[in-house]
Order: structure tokens, then C-alpha cells, then sequence
């Protein structure tokens, strides 16, 4: 037993990768852990949508409007919060790890709140707008300070760039094995609806135990150490100099682009259809659409999620992360555009499921690349300008996410307008309009295929060889040892 407590001992006090490495596995692990209650709870609001269409039944021109300026808003907001968390430090030299303790609270305790509908909002379109607009925006404003924080750790924890892969790596494992909880809620639906219990009730406890309770669980990220400092410099940089220093980083600007265009798909969440165009009979088990939808989401994600394990050397196989990035689109352009012609009834939402987990190996394998990717474009940046923007490089990553978000809402809800949505009519005992039944599948089959196609473009520009890679690692590194020697330097004069 003392073995091998000493053997784990051991192995958790390695470095991540061994070698030049400075991160420790318990380090990362807990980083991980951390990234996984965020995702807990992000999941949770990811139902918020769907608990506004279809259990709370606010107005949908509410929706339409307030959700999407509530996120444009945000969005726009974020680049502005990430320049205030890089030109701030605390008293202990950091300016990212103390947000980690103090975000999270702020966040989880509105997204509880979100899934509370108050009686008073039941005959005012106008109270509807403003409760939605209020905690959603206090939501998304302390969430971005923890995201910009936690992603922009995976900077600042290593100097080197192999080893900034394998955090991200590690991190968005984690982001995925959390998001496994909240797939569980069209379980938990159909659960609810068997034993007759209220979905507002289910989503009431849900937005505790999932949206309070993953926040909480993510202030463990906050073990992380900062070791990578800025350098020191002459005077202060311009509020217009931290964001102008974002635009000159060609690398993020591409694949922010990228990012924003794929949001221009005229698509359907997957829930709404699978909840009323999809029912399963498998060796006599009838499966209903909701519970279809979490199976799908297993097994169509499994692949991409296993796939994260070898980023790394799958990167080097198709000549780096940026052709994944690439790799992916073409690869859902292909696998959308057979599903719809092989269809979705009875066994053949099967086959859709097989030809969307194909599609999901370089999926799953995007985000470790774009924030690889980030990582090397802040390095690069520094050697330019001698300025680190961990916080700016990484708002501008949320900020692109939210666009994505605000296009999609906006999107989804003029589509549920056009085509006569009404989820309180249906449980009414009304039928879906004959638009909404006609056009639900190839919105949601085909409907991404846009983005896709767009998000490749801009990528197809990016250059950033190995070899210049290498080189800019080489001159930080010394350029670093240079002024720490300096800093001894002065020191021992002091004394």
C-alpha cells in the first residue's frame, strides 16, 4: 500500500510532459477538474433556450430580441473586459488566478436564477424582457471574466509551447467529460415526464445541482500557478494599444473570423428535432425522442471526444493544428450532405448517428487546436511588441463564441417564427404547423453546412511555419533570461 501511495505520490508531482516541463500532473489535473464544473454548469445554461420555449413559454418575440442584443452586448463587451484583466494586477504579481476564486460565485448564482420563472412575468412582455435581460447578462459578464481567466492560464502556466498543448489538451477533455452531465437532461426530461413531475420543478433543482453547483466545483482551476510574467516596461500601454496590439495578430483575427462566419447557419437546435420527429424501436424498446437525442449526443461525440488523446500526433500527421481546424469542415460538409440523403426514419437515424460520429474525430480535436493556436499567437505577439495579452487574446475567443451564439439564437428564433413554433400550443393538444414538420430536418442536417463552408475560408490564410515557431520560443526564452538577470542585477546593487 505505501508503495504504491508513494508510486501515485510520484507520478502526480511529474511534469505533464516530461522533459522541459514545469507543470505538475496534480497541477493539471486539478486545472482540468476545474474546466469540467465549468462545463457543468455552461451546459446547463446551453438548456436556457429551451427552458424559455418550451417550460417557461416566454413570448418569442422576448426571445428573439432580448437574447440576441443580450449576447451582441456581451460579446462586444468581452474584448473590452479582457483589455481591463491584462492592464491589471494584483498585489501578488498575478492577473489571472484570483478571478478564478471570485467569478465562479457570481456566475453560478445567476444561473441558478435563470431557471426560476417568477409568477409576476406571466401576463408582461415587458417584466419578461427585463428579468431575462438582467440575469442573463450578469450570467454572461462574470462567466466571461472566469473564461478569459481559465483558458488564458493555459498561457501563462508554461513557457513552452508542447507543453501549452497538452494543458489544452487536458482542458478540454475535462470541458467534455463535463458537458456529459448536462447531455443527461433529455434523460431527465423524459424521466420527469414519466413520473409526472413538472419540468419547471426539474429545471428548477437542475439549475442548482447542475448550474450553482458546476461553478462552484470550477474554482478548483484556480490551483493553477502563473509562471510565465510579461516583461517589464517602459510606461504603460494605451487602453488602444492592448486592443490595436489584437488586430495586428493576424493568427486570431483569421480564426476569429472563421469563428464568426460558421455562426451564419440557418439551423435548429438538435432538441427540438429529435423531440418531435424522432422515436426509435430497438429490439422492442420504444425510445422516445428526447431520450433518441441523448443517445445521439453519446455516441455521434464519442469518437471526436477520444480523439482529443491524440491531438498532438494527429497534428503532426496532417502538417499541424491549423489543418484540423480545416480538416473539420470539410469533413461535416460531407457527412451532413449523405445523412439527408440517407434520411432519418426508423434504423437510418442510426446510420445519420455513424456518419456524425465520423465527423466528429477532427471536431472533437478543433478546440485543443484553436487554443494551441492562441497560445503560439501570444508568443508571437510578445516578440513583436514585448507586450503579453493572454486576457485580450482569450476575450476575443469568447467574444467570437457569443457572436456565434447571438447569430444562432437570433437565427433559430426567426426560423421558429417563420415556420409557426408554438411548443404551448402542442402540449395543448394542438398539431406542429406543417412548415415546422416539413422543413425541421433539413434545417438541422443541412442548415450548418453554411457555416462550415465559410469558417474554412479565412482559415486557408493562416501561416505560422514550425520553424518560425521555434524561433520566437528561442528569443522569448532568452530574452526572459536576460531580464531576469537584470532584476538580480539591480537587486544586489539595492542591497
Amino acid at each position: 500500500m505505501n508503495k504504491l501511495s508513494t508510486r501515485l505520490k510520484t507520478f502526480l508531482q511529474s511534469p505533464i510532459v516530461a522533459g522541459n516541463g514545469v507543470v505538475p500532473r496534480r497541477e493539471g489535473l486539478w486545472y482540468t477538474i476545474g474546466i469540467a464544473g465549468q462545463n457543468i454548469s455552461c451546459g446547463m445554461v446551453g438548456w436556457f433556450y429551451y427552458f424559455c420555449t418550451d417550460v417557461a413559454y416566454y413570448d418569442m418575440r422576448v426571445i428573439a430580441i432580448v437574447l440576441t442584443v443580450a449576447r451582441i452586448w456581451d460579446a462586444v463587451n468581452d474584448p473590452l473586459m479582457g483589455v481591463l484583466i491584462d492592464r491589471h494586477r494584483f498585489k501578488n504579481g498575478e492577473k489571472l488566478r484570483p478571478w478564478l476564486r471570485i467569478a465562479p460565485i457570481v456566475a453560478g448564482i445567476s444561473a441558478m436564477l435563470m431557471f426560476l420563472k417568477p409568477g409576476f412575468t406571466e401576463d408582461s412582455v415587458y417584466l419578461q424582457g427585463i428579468l431575462i435581460m438582467a440575469i442573463y447578462l450578469i450570467y454572461d459578464m462574470s462567466f466571461t471574466v472566469q473564461d478569459v481567466s481559465m483558458w488564458g492560464m493555459t498561457a501563462v502556466m508554461s513557457p513552452h509551447s508542447n507543453e501549452r498543448s497538452r494543458l489544452a489538451q487536458w482542458g478540454r477533455i475535462g470541458g467534455t467529460v463535463g458537458s456529459w452531465l448536462p447531455g443527461l437532461i433529455s434523460v431527465f426530461i423524459s424521466a420527469a415526464n414519466a413520473i409526472g413531475m413538472s419540468q419547471r420543478v426539474l429545471f428548477a433543482i437542475l439549475g442548482v445541482v447542475l448550474g450553482l453547483g458546476g461553478m462552484l466545483l470550477s474554482i478548483t482551476s484556480s490551483i493553477g500557478k502563473e509562471r510565465v510574467r510579461s516583461l517589464p516596461q517602459k510606461g504603460s500601454a494605451s487602453l488602444w494599444t492592448n486592443l490595436s496590439d489584437l488586430f495586428k495578430n493576424k493568427m486570431v483575427m483569421l480564426i476569429l473570423a472563421g469563428s464568426i462566419l460558421s455562426g451564419l447557419s440557418l439551423t435548429v437546435p438538435q432538441i427540438y428535432f429529435f423531440k418531435y420527429k424522432v422515436t426509435l424501436n430497438l429490439f422492442g424498446f420504444e425510445m422516445d425522442g428526447t431520450t433518441a437525442s441523448f443517445f445521439y449526443g453519446i455516441f455521434a461525440g464519442l469518437p471526436g471526444t477520444l480523439a482529443m488523446l491524440i491531438v498532438p500526433q494527429f497534428a503532426k500527421k496532417v502538417g499541424g493544428m491549423k489543418n484540423i481546424l480545416i480538416l473539420s469542415c470539410f469533413a461535416a460538409i460531407v457527412m451532413r450532405v449523405l445523412c439527408f440523403f440517407v434520411g432519418y426514419e426508423g434504423y437510418r437515424i442510426l446510420i445519420v448517428t455513424l456518419l456524425m460520429a465520423v465527423a466528429s474525430i477532427p471536431a472533437g480535436m478543433t478546440g485543443i487546436a484553436m487554443t494551441s493556436l492562441f497560445g503560439d499567437s501570444i508568443d508571437y505577439m510578445e516578440w513583436q511588441t514585448g507586450r503579453r495579452a493572454e486576457a485580450i487574446t482569450f476575450a476575443a475567443q469568447t467574444f467570437a463564441s457569443k457572436i456565434v451564439g447571438a447569430i444562432n439564437t437570433g437565427v433559430s428564433t426567426v426560423l421558429f417564427i417563420v415556420l409557426h413554433y408554438s411548443a404551448e400550443d402542442y402540449d395543448a393538444g394542438l398539431p406542429l404547423s406543417p412548415e415546422f414538420d416539413r422543413w425541421v430536418w433539413p434545417l438541422f442536417i443541412l442548415g450548418p453546412i453554411i457555416g462550415s463552408i465559410l469558417n474554412v475560408i479565412p482559415l486557408l490564410f493562416i501561416h505560422y511555419p514550425d520553424s518560425l515557431k521555434k524561433q520566437v520560443e528561442a528569443d522569448l526564452q532568452q530574452r526572459r533570461a536576460q531580464s531576469k538577470s537584470q532584476t538580480d542585477d539591480e537587486v544586489c546593487l539595492t542591497e
